[in-house]
């Protein structure tokens, strides 16, 4: 028995020595497979890879999509990763846009906080009315410019971002966007107009009380300053001109709405005939406002309806340079538009000219017949 017990005690002094070595190896095995699982970088030759997380997906799905999609080499290695930092319900979800080599702990923290979304930066220029901003956003983001503009038009979508005026026209401020890749035709329309709130805030709301206008009614002489002039020097001007018409009940006779009118057309010279178009928009037939804005002005026309320049001036034509002759009296601004007409008559005869000199040239150039 003693002899037994001997055995069984010389059995037990290999075993544990062996076991432990055992341990201790899975122990470093595990611990350097958790260290790459963590630390390794993803196909560090790949390529930017875009991909979308829906709301609710599990961790298990989240993992699935990265696997199939190559941004991760091994499933469980990530699967494993999120589950010992607890982060399984903390990724975000929407579009994102993943750089190669990122590993595993690199990708989690970004994902879970939003560090990698598919982002858009956008500018919406002045002037830009709903069908161009539309075409914007679908050429950059890939959104539907047809639901777009029927969102914009819709009275019931327009009037649960406090515009009660049938429509976002006018209210979408032009500025630089920054969209994300998953926003929604309904989301992007959302972050403009709450742009123009924060932008038309209570001190402006106040000040268009103090000119006795409503706002739509500052958004529309907005939108024909911002039709007429490129200039925002000559803004609160040109402002002014078109308030001191509407005082002397003078129609404003503002060729942007005219164009405005010719619905079917593209931007082009106003002809006679044109002015002659039965619109309500067409301010050469019927005095005061139009009925709604022509286009969506930026901040700086706005503002130059809020406050306009004072002074006498009724009348203006362009100089040809890209601004404008304002005249006081109907005699001043005859002048002004025989001294535009002599301009452009000369820039027409120098381009004339200029085109037929290097019509010569081409000629000249050319080789002899045989």
């Amino acid at each position: 028995m003693t002899k037994n017990v001997f055995m069984k005690k010389g059995i037990l002094t290999r075993i544990i020595p062996i076991s432990i070595g055992i341990i201790a190896i899975l122990l470093i095995l595990t611990t350097v497979y958790i260290y790459r699982a963590f630390n390794e970088p993803n196909y560090p030759d790949g390529e930017r890879i875009v991909i979308t997380i829906p709301k609710g997906a599990s961790f298990d799905r989240i993992a699935d999509l990265l696997y199939e999609n190559n941004i991760v080499e091994s499933r469980f290695g990530f699967y494993i990763s999120g589950r010992l930092l607890g982060w399984e319900e903390k990724i975000q979800s929407g579009m994102f846009e993943v750089p190669p080599g990122k590993s595993n702990y690199e990708l989690l923290k970004d994902l879970r906080y939003g560090r990698l979304r598919k982002v858009f930066d956008i500018t919406i220029f002045e002037g830009f009315n709903t069908q161009r901003i539309a075409g914007v956003l679908q050429n950059r983001m890939g959104l539907d410019s047809t639901r777009v503009v029927e969102l914009a038009n819709d009275s019931s979508f327009a009037a649960r971002y406090g515009v009660d005026q049938g429509s976002l026209k006018g209210y979408l401020l032009p500025d630089r966007y920054r969209f994300f890749g998953d926003d929604s035709e309904e989301d992007v329309l959302n972050k403009i107009v709450d742009e123009f709130w924060t932008f038309y805030n209570d001190s402006l709301k106040n000040r268009t009380e103090e000119l006795g206008l409503t706002i739509h009614d500052v958004i529309i002489m907005a939108s024909i300053v911002e039709g007429e002039t490129l200039l925002d020097s000559e803004k609160p001007v040109v402002a002014g001109l078109y308030y001191n018409r509407l005082r002397r009940r003078i129609p404003l006779q503002a060729d942007a709405t005219v164009q405005y009118a010719l619905v079917d057309e593209p931007p082009r010279r106003l002809l006679y005939r044109d002015y002659r178009v039965q619109s309500p928009y067409n301010t050469y037939l019927f005095r005061g406002l139009p009925p709604g804005p022509i286009n969506n002005p930026g901040r700086h026309a706005i503002l130059a309806s809020l406050y306009p320049a004072k002074h006498n001036y009724l009348y203006m034509v362009t100089d040809g340079t890209g601004g404008h002759i304002f005249s006081e009296t109907y005699s001043e601004h005859l002048r002004a538009v025989r001294q535009f007409r002599q301009l452009r008559s000369e820039q027409e005869r120098l381009r004339r000219l200029e085109e037929e000199q290097r019509a010569a040239g081409e000629n000249g150039h050319r080789a002899p017949a045989d």
